[in-house]
């Protein structure tokens, strides 16, 4: 045969057996009994999101809708076969009553590929994650969330002060929302975890900023490596040495944490901040505090802690700080900006609910001026309305809208109809928090924007197994409190402060962009920013 010959031959063969290597695993669900998404050769069921005709958590969710009596169904990401678990009920036996089963997420980050993302708590894994989870819980407690309240409300009420003149000098403000929170967020979050203060809306170009927007990136290239961590092996990212975040990005802050340990330690600098509640951490002083249980509620959507608070024999070196620091920043960031753009576009939407939450707002700010007081921590979680538009806003845009687990030890499930199935050790199960969230069968008419949903009133008909904004069980998210405290109050002073107006720019109705790993528009959230006491009529 000829070399041609010999081609013609060898190229039909190599794409058969591709072919067939890349389906090789899609009979897995069918030999077991179990409902499942028809796959795609080689991407499973993610092709409808890398086509770009559904967005990563509806495609990874479809089963939900697909098949609506089964308490779980298959998918498959690319060749991997996972179970997508629908039934709320079955979703906390596995979070919380069988943790020991499903102890770890399938997102792990070796330390040797990444020495900073692979210490933070969301992507370690096993006896590591344990000792991080127990030791770094008595630095979100309500006490010390209460502790660092001052710089969060100083810097917020500082920074509207700034955006109120900037208003007033050009006759208003037309900006896009994310933009405008990341660059405030971002100096809040720097200011907590590093105890710097800066001002991104006035000074854009600065380093913390350009770092920040590289480490919270879920598009392009690190999108794509997120993705990944969930279907390959971590041995795949350990043995080519393949990082998330960027070198420059993480070297940055190492330095800086580091440098700021330096100087606090040599000058007895004491700042009510994670960078102080490390350090305490590193020398075992970090304790619950006696007030954590008058502060235990953050509002309905604060989350339980399952595991017993210790720091006794925590080893915190400046990467593992830096780390812990950094983790913050990337997911306190993004869910915060997340919740607020969407809870200002539902507001835009729903005039009642505004004026509901702007005359609690005015009636607080009375309350407080009357005493000459200042916003703090107990005020702020005492504003009922408040805590429910920020719980209906984490309903109805969940920021997570996906989370998963590896199995750790064999478990069986029962399906509606009978079927068991065992799930192996290191099978994947995805958990849908958005498609939970969105069903008619826990909240009547879940595409209404409603926080009358979380009033004294009706709160109790929820089902609180079906409201996971933050997760579910012991590895349910550590900073919620957090979260909840900074998006409060920067809708607290936001609202002060300011009328929102739909503008030229805004789409109505919302279009998310698909093409991203994290829940955003296409377009961004504009509105126009006129001060209160100066809205045109």
């Amino acid at each position: 045969m000829t070399s041609l010959e010999w081609l013609l031959l060898l190229v039909p063969t190599a794409i058969y057996l591709f072919y067939r290597w890349s389906v090789a695993t899609f009979d897995y669900f069918e030999k077991r009994g179990v409902p499942f998404v028809k796959p795609v050769p080689l991407l499973g069921g993610m092709w409808n999101f890398f086509s770009g005709k559904m967005h990563m958590v509806d495609a990874g969710s479809l089963g939900y809708e697909m098949f609506p009596d089964s308490r779980f169904s298959g998918f498959f990401a690319f060749r991997k076969p996972g179970y997508l678990i629908h039934d709320p009920e079955l979703v906390k036996q596995i979070t919380i009553k069988d943790f020991d089963h499903f102890a770890d997420h399938t997102n792990v980050v070796p330390i040797e590929a990444d020495p900073v993302l692979g210490r933070a708590l969301f992507f370690t894994e096993g006896t590591r994650w344990k000792h991080g989870r127990s030791g770094l819980s008595p630095a979100f407690t309500g006490s010390k969330m209460r502790n660092m309240f001052a710089l969060l409300s100083n810097y917020t009420e500082g920074a509207m002060g700034r955006l109120v003149d900037d208003a007033r000098r050009d006759g208003g403000l037309e900006l896009e929302m994310r933009d405008l929170f990341q660059k405030l967020g971002n100096d809040v979050t720097t200011s907590l975890s590093f105890g710097v203060e800066i001002d991104s809306v006035h000074n854009p170009n600065n380093e913390f900023m350009r770092r920040g927007k590289e480490l919270i990136a879920t598009d392009g290239i690190q999108g794509l490596k997120f993705l990944l961590l969930t279907v390959l092996p971590k041995r795949f990212f350990r043995t080519l040495r393949i990082r998330i975040f960027p070198k420059e990005a993480t070297d940055f802050y190492v330095d800086v944490i580091s440098k700021t340990i330096k100087q606090r330690e040599e000058h007895n600098i004491v700042r009510p901040d994670f960078i102080h509640l490390l350090m305490q951490g590193r020398k075992n002083e970090l304790k619950i505090d006696q007030a954590d249980d008058q502060l235990k509620s953050a509002g309905f959507s604060t989350v339980e802690e399952h595991l017993q608070s210790s720091t006794e024999n925590s080893q915190y070196s400046d990467l593992d700080i830096t780390a812990s620091a950094a983790s913050f920043f990337f997911g306190g960031l993004e869910t915060t900006t997340t919740v607020i753009c969407f809870a200002l576009y539902e507001m835009s939407q729903n005039p009642n609910v505004k004026q509901k939450l702007q005359a609690e707002i005015d009636q607080v700010k009375e309350q407080l001026s009357t005493t000459d007081s200042k916003l703090s921590y107990e005020v702020l979680q005492n504003m009922k309305y408040l805590d429910m538009v920020v719980s209906e806003t984490l309903r109805r845009w969940a920021p997570l809208g996906l989370t998963n687990r590896a199995c750790t030890k064999p478990y069986t499930i029962e399906d509606n109809n009978g079927t068991k199935v065992t799930i192996q050790v290191g099978d994947l199960i995805q958990i849908p928090i958005q498609s939970i969230h969105r069903d008619h069968r826990f909240y009547p008419n879940p595409y209404k924007f409603d926080p009358e949903r979380f009033s004294e009133e009706n709160k109790a008909n929820i089902n609180r197994s079906a409201f996971l904004p933050f997760g579910s069980g012991p590895r349910n998210c550590i900073g919620s409190r957090l979260a909840l405290m900074q998006t409060k109050c920067f809708l607290y002073y936001m609202l002060a402060n300011f009328e929102l107006e739909l503008c030229p720019k805004t789409d109505v109705p919302i279009k998310l962009n698909k093409r991203s790993v994290s829940l955003d528009t296409l377009s961004g959230f504009w509105f126009r920013m006129v001060p209160r006491g100066e809205v045109k009529k």
